[in-house]
């Protein structure tokens, strides 16, 4: 549909269409967040005062009410009182001035059917619904209680309040979604582990951008009952927890499914001594698969999640499990091959699954890898392609889909590297990998919310991220970022001028000069900056000219900003963590210079540069106070010393540098932990690297012997 639609007959011939005709979105834009498939616009509005009262259509249920309560919680925090909610069988029949929720089998509803001629077509069933505004009466309209809801969810980001006056705009919308599973994946396995109030939190921007599935990535991060050593001390979840957090996750429609590692990525867990006999080898990430205990292991480990987690699907994820073969697996793999061992793995697995009634979801890229496992393993495993880097197109949903598997596409939001995420890639992932996904018939989208390096990248700058997979997975064919840049920022920021400058503000700290990785913040201020793809001076001046202006930005969105305001704290954090990094940097040079100064005495030369560093101290020690202020406003405790520890260790450096100014080395003092000719006091893309070096350290045992 390309043309505005004010005709209700020319209405009623489009809505006739098949639904693959249809696909294509209005040129109407809605402030909506996915915006909508189907839309005609009138003239007008409808009130909604204090008289104006919910009905719920004859056969609603629970969840209808629930919808109900939503939209008057919203109300409220608009200024209003609750609406009254009535039953639709105990209200008049000629009464006006309501606002509706019901199946297409209550009496207004099929009054606004007959008068309209609107279809509900089989699309719609599941998801699908119709969103009618009046200048009397607001019906929201869908076959399933899901469906019902995302259109209150509409309504919802419709409605305005300007002076007293509270409103909707006169319309006509009928909607669904194109991809089935929509949702993001979520790391709290490398420290980042949020609250239970934070889970509701991002459940509840979920749901109201119409995300259905919300998957928290699992290594260690749960309570199992006989294994009280995995995980102690790091902040899992309990078994309870994850029911209370799964009982709120449905209330709001989104569906809690786990990934739970089973080959990879069990670092965590081997690295406790009394688990160590079940490694590839020692200090191997990966599972042995030659070692029958671990299935029984990983059985009762699968057994305790899938009690906890109501949804029929369960990611067993086994990713990345590149140490099979390598150790006790070498005689299993020469006397077939990899693809032949992950296999055989794999269907252990789906029997597990399939005792405990889940159905299993499983990362592809080993696959990918080793293709023959596709005619290895049956195709009723859901494959979760996964590609984070931004791309043209994509070719691996081609290669699933010709294989007869149903798949999902994970694209990133890359937000791990450093403290603010690159939304250029993200925006860039999300959009193409969920078309190209689309086009090959996907199930769905599920973007991926890492969090290496401990969980440093702080989860609440990623909201952006979450509500542009929305757009994605509802619109993939044809998501526009310009106007979800526009209407994101306004709602998230209350209105089109805070919207604006919030909008600035996250390109400034998102331009590829300003993005910094940890490991360059981090590092020994006398080491030599590390090579960047980009020039490092370009970089380090955009930041430097920048971060004032981005202060300057947060300072007037503050001021105009009327929900999310605590969101300024954590950019404000960003641009002077960013601003800080200048300044180590700066003084790195100002040192190695007066450290060459030869017109100085030596005692001249200390002096100043004691001063330099003693400079750098206490700003750093304020930006670990913020942090942990951050930290803590949504994440447990857990795991949080082990990034402070970062600040106190940089902090040292500083220190070291003010005892000792004129020392000159601080490469780590080893007669062989480097390769003479492996450049370790030059590790750039310019410095010759030595790929594989072997060392033989000889001493003489003695008596020991």
């Amino acid at each position: 549909m390309t043309h505005r639609i004010h005709s209700t007959s020319f209405l009623f011939l489009l809505l006739m269409l098949p639904a693959n005709a249809a696909a294509q979105q209005t040129a109407v834009s809605l402030p909506v967040i996915p915006q909508p498939r189907e839309v005609s616009l009138s003239p007008g509005h409808f009130r909604i005062t204090g008289q104006t009262r919910i009905i719920l259509g004859s056969g609603g249920t629970a969840e209808d009410r629930f919808a109900a309560n939503q939209l008057n919680e919203h109300l409220i925090g608009l200024g209003m009182s609750p609406l009254a909610v009535s039953e639709e069988n105990r209200v008049r029949a000629k009464e006006s001035d309501f606002i509706l929720i019901g199946s297409p089998r209550s009496a207004r509803s099929s009054a606004l059917l007959k008068e309209t001629g609107l279809i509900l077509t089989d699309v719609m069933k599941d998801e699908g619904y119709v969103l009618s505004v009046t200048s009397s009466h607001i019906t929201v309209m869908g076959e399933s209680v899901r469906g019902r809801y995302y259109g209150v969810m509409t309504l919802i980001q419709l409605i305005t309040r300007e002076k007293k006056s509270t409103t909707a705009p006169r319309l006509l919308v009928r909607d669904w979604p194109l991809l089935r599973m929509r949702g993001i994946t979520d790391d709290l396995s490398r420290g980042q582990v949020s609250t239970l109030e934070n889970f509701k939190k991002i459940i509840r921007f979920l749901s109201r951008h119409k995300l259905n599935v919300y998957s928290p990535y699992i290594e260690d991060i749960f309570e199992f009952s006989n294994h009280p050593l995995i995980g102690r001390g790091r902040g899992a979840l309990t078994a309870g927890e994850i029911r209370t957090l799964d009982e709120y996750a449905r209330q709001h429609h989104v569906e809690l499914i786990p990934i739970f590692e089973t080959l990879g990525h069990w670092e965590n867990i081997l690295l406790i001594p009394e688990y160590r006999q079940y490694a590839e080898f020692p200090g191997a990430h990966t599972l042995n698969v030659s070692d029958d205990r671990i299935y029984d292991l990983l059985d009762e480990m699968i057994g305790e999640l899938a009690a906890a987690f109501s949804s029929p699907y369960f990611n067993m994820a086994a990713d990345e499990s590149w140490d099979v073969g390598l150790g006790a697996s070498r005689e299993r793999v020469a006397a077939s091959d990899l693809a032949t061992v992950h296999a055989e793995h794999y269907k252990r697995l789906f029997k597990i699954l399939e005792k405990y009634g889940k159905r299993p979801l499983m990362y592809g890229d080993i696959i990918l890898n080793h293709p023959a496992i596709l005619e290895k393993i049956p195709r009723n495993v859901i494959i979760v392609d996964w590609q984070y880097w931004g791309a043209e197109s994509y070719p691996s949903p081609a290669v699933f889909s010709a294989a007869g598997f149903p798949f999902v596409v994970s694209p990133a939001i890359w937000n791990f590297t450093g403290p603010f995420p690159n939304y250029l890639n993200t925006t860039i992932n999300i959009r193409n990998f969920a078309r190209d996904g689309y086009r090959n018939g996907t199930d769905g989208i599920l973007t991926s919310n890492w969090n290496d390096y401990g969980g440093e990248a702080l989860r609440e700058l990623n909201y952006y991220g979450f509500a542009w997979t929305a757009e994605c997975g509802w619109n993939p064919a044809n998501a526009d970022l310009l106007k979800f840049d526009q209407i994101f920022f306004t709602a998230f920021s209350g209105n089109e001028r805070a919207g604006r400058l919030l909008r600035s503000t996250y390109q400034l700290l998102a331009n590829v000069y300003t993005l910094l990785e940890w490991h360059e913040i981090w590092r020994h201020p006398l080491l030599p900056v590390r090579e960047s793809i980009l020039n490092n001076l370009w970089r380090f001046q955009t930041i430097e000219v920048t971060m004032p202006l981005v202060r300057e930005l947060i300072r007037e969105a503050e001021s105009s900003m009327s929900i999310n305001k605590n969101h300024l704290d954590y950019l404000r954090f960003v641009a002077d963590l960013n601003e800080w990094f200048t300044r180590k940097i700066d003084a790195g040079q100002r040192i190695r210079k007066l450290q060459q100064d030869s017109l100085r005495t030596n005692a001249e030369q200390s002096a100043a540069i004691r001063t330099v560093a003693e400079s750098l101290i206490p700003p750093l020690e304020a930006l670990k106070r913020e942090f942990v202020r951050l930290w803590l406003q949504t994440n447990r405790e857990a795991n949080l010393h082990l990034l402070t520890s970062r600040y106190d260790r940089q902090i040292s450096y500083w220190k070291e540098i003010a005892a000792n100014p004129l020392q000159s080395r601080y490469d780590i003092p080893s007669a062989w932990l480097y390769h003479p000719s492996a450049n370790p006091y030059v590790r750039d893309s310019s410095a010759t690297q030595v790929p594989r070096a072997f060392f033989r350290f000889v001493w003489d045992g003695g008596d020991s012997l």
